[in-house]
Parts: structure tokens; C-alpha cells; sequence
């Protein structure tokens, strides 16, 4: 079911100052990449954890299964932040 007013949440770690877990963004991904492009050339990695409302659901279950393509880009993200 597509929905009338698109929109993404950021499904990463949260990065103090910068962007915080389950933020929702109206837009479509150019519009919300280019409201997020300071933080994503800061951190390209968020670029990869920022979904789509259509697939929030599964990728709220993917991004915690180990193996999976977001599980990965979280933890590469989280890695480097320490």
C-alpha cells in the first residue's frame, strides 16, 4: 500500500548533536537526503539506515538480525563512533 505523503526514518544509532534514532522525515529520499547532508557527509553510513515509511516495518525487524544488510550498516556505523 503506497502512502499519499512519503517520508523516512533514520533506523541508526543515535549520534549526539547530529541525528537521533526513529527520526521521521517527510519528503522523498532526495529531499530528505538533502536536508540530511551535512550530517551524511559527516557520517555516510546514514545515508544507508534511512527507510522508507512503505518498508518500516521489515526493516524495524532487519535492522536486528544479525546478517542482514542494515544490521550490518548499524553496527559499522555504531563502531565508528567510539
Amino acid at each position: 500500500m503506497a502512502l499519499d505523503t512519503p517520508f523516512f526514518v533514520y533506523l541508526g544509532p543515535n549520534i549526539r548533536g547530529v541525528i537521533q534514532k526513529g527520526t521521521i522525515y517527510s519528503g522523498d529520499r532526495a529531499t530528505v537526503e538533502e536536508a540530511l547532508a551535512d550530517a551524511i557527509a559527516r557520517y555516510p553510513r546514514i545515508r544507508n539506515l534511512l527507510v522508507s515509511g512503505d518498508r518500516l516495518a521489515e526493516d524495524r525487524i532487519e535492522v536486528k538480525r544479525p546478517g542482514t544488510r542494515l544490521y550490518n550498516e548499524y553496527r559499522k556505523l555504531a563502531a565508528g563512533l567510539k
